[in-house]
């Protein structure tokens, strides 16, 4: 029996084993992996992300490939081996030559480095708001790869977590339907060919209220958006854009790239009104253009959701991996959760969305012994192990499933507990392409000029579909909701949406399965269906329900208005300036800080009081307070304030502007580096 390993992933010690036939090489040059795909022994070479690529060893196991190479290359090209689950035919983990690690809060930064030190770890970063948590390169002198290091840093009691850096693959979350159809009977549907009335989501009476805000950023990750697109642009319409594949801030697509999903995907959500083609959910709210190429580390999916977690309100994501165990690693499980709790440019949380899939798979089935499922290149694969979906599993997630044109459940869309609220979008068979399916296609925006059109020499197709066309309609609706009050926090709309949704039912067997999920457990608004989640998404219902929302607020705030906070007495003795770390030119450079000491007995709030330097710069002290009888270290800001080490004076006044306590220094006071003067 092959030796199995345990690979740690958010709480999850998944039993892995080596890859027969497959492993991975980590090149700097690509010219040296071009030599190896010339190799008799190799079959197959393809890029999985960066420079990181996958190798299939021709019909045998590649053990001994791997050892054969790793001696004829050395240190030039890096292989490892590809892992999968013990026991699971369908999943497969790519590792780099990265690991993310957090070290608990108390550890000292000299024992992290006798850790590195011992264990071949070269710093490459630190993750800024996830604490002691770091990403480090994993050297020769570790001995090991990144699974089997994981495991031994697991051990050291001053580490929470050691995670291996995985290649993360998704699958787009639409295919072409083969209907073309020239309404958007998503935003108001009458009865008709495989339609019915109700199918829809009632955009006309939303808009009576809104149709957005330029205030309300909505961004959607995807692989590339078409910005010359009339329905992409207008004025203040794109914000903040970035491209994550070229490294540039012009996310565009590309035919090299195979992209195509990104520009309709917009479409949905944010189309422009201007007169001509199609018009998003929500066509005066902001758009935000994130590309990458559905391939990306753990690392970098943390830089992309840090960067948009900061500026969107609204978060769109159309892909997601296929039906495999794919756990989210603890670094991302924690971003999402701080994107929708405290993310944001306003701090309230963005409402993050992503879209089950389109395998009619479920989320979440630890207990899954025989599922089959179609690849959209490869045909019909099996998968007879656990099956996760990380991204749609996370509890902070909204997942999104699709209904049809016919209030139905979509056959290919995914299912679960975890499932959020559906959307309209397409219909298609899950295993068969070829075998016709009642509903229509989504019209949206496609590329011409850029990427790969769904609809050939058109800005426009009608083909569209999949949980991918209706995660940005919810996305859309999201942003509706804000732009009827911005204060809202992400938590606030997901209910509201899971509150006002309509409650559609499908009678039908699932035609694969053969289970009925079409109706609901539970009573009320918070009845759910595996099949629909809460419901299929309203959006007149979810805008007139924030709109009451705000108006009660308001009405409630003026009838009882808040009596003014007392101020408390500007005390200007008994705070002194006890000490300053005092070296701007040298290492400790932007970490200035100065020490105070509350002598009385009582806590003193420092709203509105200020440090001030010998040229009169100030640094508020706002959101600061000072118990009694105790210090206070506070940092400077280097934009705010800096502390010359050529001497000066360091002043401590009140909200009242009256001076508090003042201290001198001298050019030989802060000569020693990184001491501290004590006054």
């Amino acid at each position: 029996m092959a030796k199995t390993y345990i690979l740690h992933r958010n709480n999850e010690e998944i039993k892995i084993q080596k890859e027969s036939s497959y492993f991975t090489a980590i090149v700097n040059d690509e010219s040296l992996i071009k030599e190896v795909n010339l190799r008799p022994e190799v079959s197959q070479v393809k890029r999985v992300f960066n420079n990181v690529f996958k190798i299939k060893a021709e019909g045998r196991d590649c053990n001994a490939l791997v050892d054969k190479l790793r001696e004829q290359y050395d240190t030039r090209v890096v292989f490892h081996h590809a892992y999968k689950p013990a026991g699971d035919k369908s999943t497969r983990y790519y590792i780099t030559d990265l690991v993310v690690v957090n070290f608990k809060s108390q550890t000292s930064n000299r024992k992290i480095e006798s850790i590195m030190a011992d264990c071949g770890l070269q710093y490459i970063k630190q993750y800024g708001d996830s604490g002691k948590t770091f990403l480090f390169k994993v050297t020769r002198s570790a001995g090991k790869n990144p699974v089997k290091l994981c495991n031994d840093l697991n051990k050291f009691a001053e580490i929470n977590y050691a995670e291996p850096n995985l290649v993360n693959r998704f699958d787009k979350s639409a295919l072409p339907a083969d209907n073309l159809f020239k309404e958007q009977w998503h935003l108001k549907s009458k009865s008709g060919v495989e339609l019915v009335a109700g199918a829809d989501i009632d955009a006309e009476e939303a808009w009576k209220i809104t149709k957005g805000s330029r205030d309300i950023v909505v961004a959607v990750i995807d692989d590339g958006f078409d910005l010359t697109h009339p329905d992409l642009r207008g004025k203040d319409k794109v914000v903040h854009a970035r491209d994550f594949v070229d490294g540039d801030r012009i996310p565009f697509p590309s035919d090299a790239h195979n992209d195509y999903h990104g520009t309709p995907c917009a479409g949905v959500a944010i189309g422009e009104e201007n007169g001509s083609g199609i018009v998003g959910i929500a066509p005066k709210c902001a758009f935000m253009p994130i590309r990458f190429d559905l391939a990306a580390d753990d690392d970098l999916l943390w830089e992309i959701f840090d960067y948009v977690g900061k500026r969107a309100d609204v978060i769109s994501c159309s892909w997601g991996p296929v039906p495999v165990f794919a756990p989210l690693g603890t670094l991302l499980q924690r971003k999402f959760s701080e994107i929708v709790n405290s993310g944001g440019p306003r701090g309230k949380g963005a409402v993050l969305l992503f879209a089950a899939g389109n395998f009619n798979a479920p989320i979440k089935d630890y207990n899954n012994r025989s599922f089959e499922w179609r690849h959209p290149s490869q045909g019909i694969k099996k998968h007879s192990r656990a099956i996760l979906n990380g991204n749609c599993a996370h509890q902070d997630v909204m997942a999104i499933a699709a209904s049809t044109s016919q209030n139905k459940k979509s056959a290919y869309s995914n299912w679960g507990k975890e499932i959020s609220v559906a959307a309209p979008s397409s219909n298609w068979h899950p295993l068969d392409p070829f075998k016709k399916m009642p509903g229509r296609g989504i019209w949206t925006t496609d590329n011409e000029n850029f990427g790969l059109g769904f609809t050939g020499n058109s800005r426009y197709t009608g083909i569209f579909g999949g949980t991918s066309s209706a995660t940005p309609l919810v996305a859309g609706v999201a942003a509706l909701i804000l732009s009827i009050n911005k204060t809202f926090s992400a938590k606030e709309v997901r209910t509201i949406i899971e509150s006002s949704t309509d409650k559609i039912t499908d009678e039908s067997t699932d035609i694969i399965l053969g289970h009925k999920k079409g109706h609901y457990s539970g009573r009320g608004k918070t009845s759910h269906s595996e099949w629909f989640g809460h419901g299929k998404v309203n959006a007149a219902k979810a805008v007139a329900l924030a709109k009451s929302m705000k108006e009660a607020t308001e009405a409630t705030t003026s009838e009882t208005p808040k009596p003014s906070p007392k101020k408390p007495k500007a005390i200007s003795t008994g705070i002194l300036i006890s000490a300053a770390l005092i070296n701007p030119k040298g290492k400790e450079a932007g970490s200035e800080n100065i020490s105070l000491l509350n002598q009385s007995s009582e806590a003193v709030q420092l709203d509105g009081w200020y440090i001030s330097n010998k040229k009169n710069k100030k640094q508020m002290l706002d959101g600061w307070s000072i118990a009694a009888n105790a210090f206070l270290t506070i940092k400077m800001i280097p934009a705010k304030i800096r502390l010359s080490n050529s001497g000066g004076t360091i002043t401590l006044y009140n909200y009242d502007d009256k001076k508090v306590h003042e201290v001198t220094y001298s050019k030989k006071d802060a000569s020693k580096n990184g001491w501290t003067t004590v006054f």
